[in-house]
């Protein structure tokens, strides 16, 4: 894939029970401590960009090319799969730190499920794609 945010290497532990280690918590710049509420802030980011984008696709009055919903389906893929990979580690967090059994179960299925929705959202950005060079 080579959609932006996507790589062509194949993440081998994306969505699996046993995500690979992390290599530690993000530092700062300043005083090398770890950036406390990073990673809910970046989250709580994403998901009011997801929500404006949603209100802006659904808007019947908003104009697309189909080569703009070929790229958003690619942008979507890419968030699914970063989703994916940060649920595995959330998986990882949950089970080191005790919650063994249906809380890091049912984060691991999440992880499971949002490398699948990844995987299918490519599929479809494919055929758009295949569609639109064949009418050309």
């Amino acid at each position: 894939m080579t959609a932006a945010g996507h790589s062509d290497k194949q993440r081998t532990n994306t969505g699996r029970h046993s995500p690979p280690r992390r290599a530690g918590a993000r530092r700062s710049a300043e005083g090398g401590e770890a950036e406390s509420g990073y990673s809910a802030e970046v989250a709580a980011q994403l998901g009011e960009a997801a929500a404006q984008l949603g209100a802006r696709l659904g808007d019947p009055a908003v104009a697309h090319s189909v080569a703009e919903i070929e790229e958003v389906a690619r942008g979507f893929s890419a968030v699914a799969d970063g989703m994916s990979e940060g649920m595995g580690g959330v998986t990882e967090w949950l089970r080191a730190a005790g919650h063994v059994g249906p809380l890091s179960g049912h984060a691991s299925v999440m992880a499971d499920r949002l490398s699948h929705v990844s995987k299918e959202l490519t599929r479809l950005a494919e055929a758009i794609e295949q569609a639109r060079q064949s009418t050309n």
